[in-house]
């Protein structure tokens, strides 16, 4: 190439680049819906209850209702809290709060998602399964921006520790969008 064909082709190329990263940037800040909150009750479902009004349903962030979240019976790291999200979503974001009003919150937690409910897979980042830190009480909220887009219809949220003088509680949000394939079949 010459150097006036660089010349003029650079400015050109600049423009590309910009109006690319504004797009790609305007697209993702587009993808922030509640996803969790519009649900019904029952596309909650959990490992256990520890009463009733501790049922996975309330489980949404912000909620007072019944014992203001979710709660399992048993408070090991057998428990998980799962999201039907009705189908496939684009997840980029996860908030989580403890138990309305409660020694009750979660202080870590994994997340897995699938498509069918089996072959569960983990959120990973860096290349190892990821622990997100969760809440250091009932009221706060915890935001973390996921470093890659989950794609899955099911979300699974697994407490790995809570605070010692309660119980696992969690109220949550998932943030994104519906999910297009760019693919075409004919």
């Amino acid at each position: 190439m010459s150097y006036l064909t660089v010349t003029l082709l650079l400015p050109v190329l600049c423009i590309i680049i910009i109006i690319t990263s504004t797009a790609a940037s305007s697209v993702s800040r587009k993808c922030g819906d509640t996803l969790a909150t519009p649900l019904p009750y029952s596309s909650f479902t959990s490992s256990s209850v520890y009463a009733r009004g501790y049922g996975a349903g309330y489980a949404k962030l912000n909620r007072k209702q019944g014992a203001g979240g979710w709660s399992p019976l048993d408070t090991d790291r057998y428990q998980w809290l799962q999201v039907d999200l009705g189908s496939r979503k684009q997840v980029v974001d996860i908030v989580t709060q403890g138990r309305y009003s409660s020694s009750d919150w979660t202080s870590k937690y994994r997340l897995l998602y699938s498509d069918i409910q089996r072959n569960w897979r983990p959120y990973l980042q860096d290349g190892n399964i990821w622990t997100f830190e969760g809440n250091v009480n009932s009221e706060g909220v915890a935001r973390h921006e996921l470093q890659h887009t989950i794609l899955a219809r099911y979300i699974r949220f697994i407490p790995v520790d809570w605070n010692r003088e309660g119980r696992i509680g969690v109220r949550l949000e998932l943030y994104g969008c519906s999910y297009c394939s760019s693919l075409y079949y004919t």
